[in-house]
């Protein structure tokens, strides 16, 4: 096993899970404060000073349950680029196959797992490298805290926790958090849920969330600024598409049940082209992107569907005349 964390890194959004949770316990904390906000201009936070802060956390909040505690602070913001993936979603299991697929965007100290087993899901992450039993604390609690905003339940619950810690004294702690069995000292690190949980639909009564999709909504009307039924299908169905890589008409007419001939037609009888509604409706997304100072370009880039950042710089150049990094500064 290795245990060197060399290069390994955290986005810096997760800090504002920090001072989130110095803020709910009242926590004066001026030095930690002071490098929380220094650390929230770095592109990356190296993950032994991810490590360092939570222990000066615990120096001023001993508590058993620390992790779990800040852990339940999350809100889809904290995850950077994850957080906007996961509204996006339609179901549970989509938007966690998407965690699995850019979680390095958050932290790339270990890959995700993420796999099913005879009627059961199981979402971790590899033990090739190890953390902290703190940070693993935080970062399965924050999971758990996803899945309830993404999901607007707090009943979904697994029925099995593995863990490759030592067991704690207070262990009971962590079987009444999860509402399971914890196994500690396992050679893997994961939750386990029934299957069926995967297909439970995304819910966006979260305010946060909600603020995101009025965006997007935003965006789509300037996109499309007359009212037409099989265009917003058209529109919702790229949306979908887009986190997953650039959409193809066969794919949105597959997810809105036309053949790809009649969406042709149809799009052609409206004096539009599949590319043209697509970049029309990327441009109007991207501009909202931009606006957000949280979200880094190759970010951007990906959450519209492009292959890399360079692709989307010369996109966005031919739709406005400028680069993005310039359109961000000026607006």
């Amino acid at each position: 096993m290795k245990n060197s964390s060399s290069a390994a890194s955290i986005d810096p959004s997760a800090l504002d899970l920090l001072s989130s949770f110095l803020d709910q316990e009242d926590l004066q904390a001026v030095d930690l404060r002071t490098q929380l906000r220094e650390l929230r201009t770095s592109s990356r936070v190296a993950i032994e000073t991810w490590w360092q802060l939570l222990e000066a956390i615990h120096a001023l909040c001993p508590r058993d349950d620390l992790g779990l505690k800040i852990g339940q602070c999350l809100q889809p913001h904290h995850a950077g680029v994850l957080g906007y993936l996961g509204i996006y979603s339609t179901t549970l299991g989509q938007a966690l196959m998407r965690f699995h697929r850019f979680q390095p965007l958050l932290h790339n100290l270990v890959p995700t797992v993420f796999r099913a087993e005879a009627g059961v899901v199981i979402v971790g992450w590899s033990i090739e490298r190890r953390s902290t039993q703190l940070s693993d604390d935080v970062f399965f609690s924050g999971l758990m805290r996803f899945i309830s905003l993404l999901t607007g339940r707090n009943d979904i619950k697994p029925i099995l926790m593995k863990s490759p810690n030592s067991p704690p004294a207070h262990r009971a702690l962590y079987e009444h958090f999860y509402g399971c069995p914890v196994e500690f000292l396992a050679s893997v690190s994961e939750l386990h849920f029934p299957a069926h949980f995967m297909t439970l639909a995304v819910n966006t009564q979260d305010p946060y969330l909600s603020g995101l999709l009025e965006r997007q909504a935003e965006a789509m009307l300037q996109a499309l600024p007359k009212l037409d039924p099989l265009l917003s299908d058209v529109q919702q169905a790229i949306l979908g598409i887009m986190q997953d890589g650039a959409p193809t008409m066969a794919q949105v007419a597959m997810r809105i049940g036309l053949a790809e001939r009649s969406l042709y037609r149809a799009l052609e009888a409206r004096g539009m082209g599949f590319k043209m509604l697509v970049n029309s409706l990327r441009f109007e997304l991207a501009k909202d992107y931009l606006c957000d100072s949280d979200l880094s370009l190759p970010e951007i880039s990906l959450l519209l569907g492009f292959a890399d950042q360079s692709v989307f710089t010369r996109a966005f150049r031919q739709w406005s005349g400028t680069t993005p990094l310039k359109w961000r500064k000026a607006n």
